[in-house]
């Protein structure tokens, strides 16, 4: 029997990675922009979470009546826009008063402090302290089967299925055609890099950098040969064999975080408001000297952190299959070591960083004995004072 991996505690943590990265976008912009160390951005995830639920599942919330809900999808941009509310409302009814009367980082922290209190104990007030789930389809996972031989590889599919695992299709490619499959893809995707690079109206406002956009063609390349020249099985005696777990959720979760982040790079880099969000990130006062409304960027910014939050939480509850009102508080430690990770002003940073934070979590779990996995996010905390050590601003650096 073929088990997992490497390669699936990789892929685990690149989702993981994926699901911290909402997070830590959200309070990077914060930090950077708006100057607070938000210390309630958990909970923020928390009720976004928890807004989902009050759509889609309300009989599961003790002061509404046993109606029915409504589709996950809805209630999932229902609880999103929702979250962006809240996010306008904590600005408005708290931070601004704060900033206005010049209140300090630390003050800043304790009444963030105090907001994450008052959102958690509001979330068990009005749902209580059990485990909940949404209400969504089953999601089946289908078992990729990765077996080297001396002839070449073979790639088999599977199911389970009421109880047994069933076949679905399998691939096979010679050592010959498995080489000029992998030489093609990096072909294609290093003449991208180089084509992009050498574009006379690159600039670093383009959505896509050259060295992304050699990636993403070296490997639709490797996507779409592996479909065109895959075979039947081959070779007999098996050198390797490894197992990869995939369902639609890891690729929701890892389209999500592409959107977010193309959005987001178009909003920074693209328009009239992102560099006025930049320039309030580089300098407050100069900027409100150079007539950027402060106040405006101030709103904006803290309406699109509680948006990622609100996606943030969403996701994360689908992923696991349970909500809990400890479930942001337990994605805070992690976020944070990425946003220190990536550079604390950086939310590009932040998204690298996340990954970083979410591949170490789930690779150094599968390569510690069994008895250590309750140390998973002391051990990002571990890459991230090694990394900090050789580069004290971070991976990525400014804005």
């Amino acid at each position: 029997m073929v088990s997992t991996g490497l390669a699936n505690a990789l892929l685990q943590g690149i989702i993981t990675g994926c699901l911290i990265a909402a997070g830590a976008l959200g309070l990077s912009l914060l930090y950077s922009i708006a100057e607070v160390p938000n210390f309630a951005h958990g909970d923020m995830i928390t009720i976004g979470a928890y807004l989902a639920l009050l759509f889609n599942r309300p009989s599961q919330v003790p002061f509404l009546p046993d109606i029915a809900g409504i589709m996950l999808i809805v209630a999932a941009g229902l609880a999103i826009l929702f979250s962006g509310v809240l996010g306008a409302v904590y600005e408005l009814t708290i931070f601004r008063n704060f900033r206005d009367r010049g209140a300090d980082l630390v003050t800043m922290v304790i009444v963030s402090l105090g907001l994450a209190f008052i959102l958690q104990n509001a979330v068990i007030f009005s749902v209580g302290a059990q485990n909940v789930s949404y209400d969504s389809q089953r999601v089946v996972n289908t078992n990729i089967d990765f077996l080297f031989s001396t002839g070449g590889l073979t790639i088999e599919l599977s199911q389970r299925q009421t109880g047994d695992l069933a076949a679905l299709d399998q691939w096979g490619y010679s050592t010959l055609v498995l080489a000029g499959i992998i030489l093609l893809s990096v072909g294609a995707g290093l003449a991208m890099t180089r084509w992009k690079a050498s574009d006379t109206e690159y600039d670093e406002v383009q959505l896509i950098p050259p060295r992304i956009a050699g990636i993403i063609v070296g490997t639709v390349s490797l996507a779409v040969l592996a479909i065109v020249a895959r075979g039947g099985p081959v070779g007999d005696g098996s050198l390797f064999a490894t197992r990869v777990s995939l369902s639609i959720k890891y690729l929701v979760v890892v389209a999500a975080a592409i959107l977010m982040m193309a959005v987001m790079h178009l909003l920074l880099k693209q328009t009239k408001l992102g560099v006025a969000m930049r320039a309030t990130a580089d300098n407050m006062d100069l900027a409100r000297v150079k007539g950027v409304d402060v106040d405006r960027v101030q709103l904006v910014v803290w309406v699109i952190a509680a948006l990622l939050t609100g996606l943030a939480g969403v996701l994360s509850g689908w992923f696991a299959g349970s909500l809990n009102p400890n479930m942001g508080f337990i994605l805070l430690l992690p976020i944070f070591a990425a946003v220190i990770l990536g550079g604390i002003s950086s939310p590009y940073g932040a998204v690298l960083g996340s990954l970083v934070v979410g591949i170490s979590m789930d690779v150094g779990v599968y390569l510690l004995p069994s008895d250590l996995a309750g140390y998973r996010v002391a051990i990002a905390f571990v890459v991230l004072a090694a990394v900090l050590l050789f580069k004290p601003d971070g991976i990525w650096g400014d804005v």
